[in-house]
């Protein structure tokens, strides 16, 4: 469960989807960045993570530099929004233990939050990093030129 500082509402990312974004860590020193969207529910009091998707054949990947393939990840959303469940945001693993958003990620983030159509004034950004616990995932929400980390729980 994730808190974020003068906010009521909680964020909570499932079983399913940490084991997924996990499961794609940069664990060797050749592995390149993974990544993908999430999706799930919103109400008043929660972000509910439920569902996580890529990466995707066709992916632009290096080891400090990941892009979805737009076709692919469009593909996703549809198809998660035809099953009844939001666009949240995005995920993407970096190479490092305790991960921290870079300027490209907070530019990505902001350029896409300006060219998407949500149900919400924000985008949450999952950074998995390559350590198995909760340290090892930055949760960010990202809105209109501001950004905000959540504080994750184990």
């Amino acid at each position: 469960m994730g808190l974020l500082a003068d906010v009521d509402q909680r964020v909570r990312l499932c079983a399913d989807v940490l084991s997924h974004v996990r499961a794609h860590r940069q664990l060797s020193s050749r592995a390149t960045e993974a990544g993908g969207q999430l999706f799930g529910t919103i109400t008043a009091e929660l972000i509910d993570v439920t569902t996580v998707t890529g990466p995707y054949k066709g992916d632009e990947r290096a080891r400090c530099r990941y892009r979805s393939n737009p076709a692919a990840a469009q593909r996703a959303i549809q198809e998660q929004s035809q099953a009844g469940l939001l666009y949240l945001g995005e995920w993407h693993t970096h190479a490092e233990d305790l991960p921290g958003a870079s300027g490209l990620d907070d530019d990505a983030m902001q350029l896409l939050l300006a060219r998407s159509q949500l149900n919400s004034n924000a985008l949450l950004m999952l950074i998995v990093g390559r350590v198995d616990t909760a340290a090892s995932l930055a949760l960010f929400m990202v809105a209109p030129e501001r950004v905000y980390q959540w504080n994750l729980g184990s």
